[in-house]
């Protein structure tokens, strides 16, 4: 009987770490503007991963097509592109393979992207040239 205890606390605290580290890794970016400040939550690949090895990171984000911001980087990240098919407000996705794109309208879309993650409650900014910073918090 003490042993079937002492497996069970076993199992409960690796639990916790393993949901300890998923709340690590997904809440671990912040995206910050001119206007705002917002959290960026991880995909789980090597894209987001690859990226986050960037950070910290500044630049001049330019709009396109009046429905998102994107930067060409002067270098490249790991890319899986698939077919999205549905953009939601506030996607960070990888166009080919240097170009981050974060979308502040949602619409349908037949052009391939890799995901990197999602920035909560992002709003369009008022310029058309907005600087960007991405940190790790």
């Amino acid at each position: 009987m003490k042993y079937h205890y002492i497996l069970f606390i076993m199992l409960i605290s690796m639990l916790f770490s393993t949901s300890t580290y998923a709340d690590n890794t997904t809440d671990s970016v912040k995206l910050i503007t001119e206007e705002a400040e917002y959290d960026v939550e991880l995909e789980d690949n090597p894209t987001a991963k690859a990226f986050l090895d960037l950070l910290p990171l500044e630049v001049d984000m330019d709009d396109l097509n009046s429905n998102e911001k994107f930067v060409t980087l002067n270098t490249t990240l790991t890319s899986k592109p698939e077919k999205v098919n549905q953009i939601n407000s506030g996607d960070l996705m990888l166009y080919g393979d240097d170009c981050i794109v974060v979308f502040y309208e949602s619409f349908n879309t037949s052009y391939e992207y890799t995901r990197i993650g999602h920035v909560k409650n992002f709003k369009k900014p008022e310029n058309n040239k907005v600087k960007v910073k991405f940190v790790k918090k």
